[in-house]
């Protein structure tokens, strides 16, 4: 199968972990490799446009895990993984991309998900291991549904993990075929366009205001209105 190699398995295989920095979830999913026996090398994202290291990108091994890391891995690394590269998607596959749960917010979707996948040369395109998915309420916004993402992600990550340490690579063929109902919707969707989706126009309505104001609002990164070369952020009466 394309992007899933057939290697020995041994409990002591090579890991390379991408996780992302001030992530409590990162830090618990790299002490439980850790804590299983497992080589592990980590990498911590702290923005976008980060590069690799040269000695990261000359690792191999068994394993590369990917979660909520902001690099983006060249094939070239990908290749190195031995068995698998997976990463941990914080959206279910019709969302693919940057701001999925941005844009499931907008479109008020009641159902939402993660999604754990086999690594390729694009962005949320490998072949599907494995969707969990969960309720959305209807008073969920930005705030509360990226909690309930990061935990259901963590959880997905930390269940693979073990099934890692306690059986063979077969684990993955086995539920990848499983989850062959399971179809990425399209072309992944880009920062660029969640920045476009913050911009408020002057005409806009009352109702798609507030989904925009739902989607897209966080303290830190609020919409805002562009006007004769000003930005005006929105802030939101406590």
């Amino acid at each position: 199968m394309k992007n899933l190699k057939t290697s020995s398995y041994s409990q002591s295989s090579k890991v390379l972990f991408f996780g992302r920095s001030e992530c409590d979830h990162s830090k618990s999913l790299l002490n439980i490799l850790n804590s299983k026996g497992f080589k592990v090398q980590a990498v911590m994202s702290h923005k976008r446009g980060e590069k690799l290291t040269e000695d990261i990108c000359g690792w191999s091994g068994e394993y590369i895990i990917s979660f909520r890391s902001l690099f983006f891995l060249p094939k070239s690394l990908i290749d190195r993984a031995n068995i698998a590269a997976v990463n941990f998607h914080p959206g279910p596959p019709e969302y693919p991309g940057s701001g999925c749960i941005n844009y499931a917010l907008y479109d008020g979707v009641k159902d939402y998900g993660v999604t754990a996948h086999i690594m390729n040369e694009k962005i949320d395109n490998g072949n599907i291991i494995e969707v969990r998915r969960f309720r959305v309420k209807v008073d969920d916004d930005l705030t509360s549904l990226l909690s309930k993402t990061h935990k259901e992600l963590y959880k997905l990550c930390s269940d693979f993990i073990e099934l890692m340490s306690v059986t063979s690579e077969n684990f993955i063929h086995q539920k990848i075929s499983s989850a062959k109902h399971e179809k990425w919707n399209g072309n992944a969707s880009l920062i660029s366009d969640l920045d476009k989706l913050q911009i408020i126009n002057l005409d806009i309505t009352k109702k798609e205001l507030e989904r925009v104001i739902r989607a897209t609002y966080t303290d830190a990164y609020p919409p805002k209105i562009e006007l004769h070369g000003y930005d005006f952020y929105l802030s939101l009466k406590k």
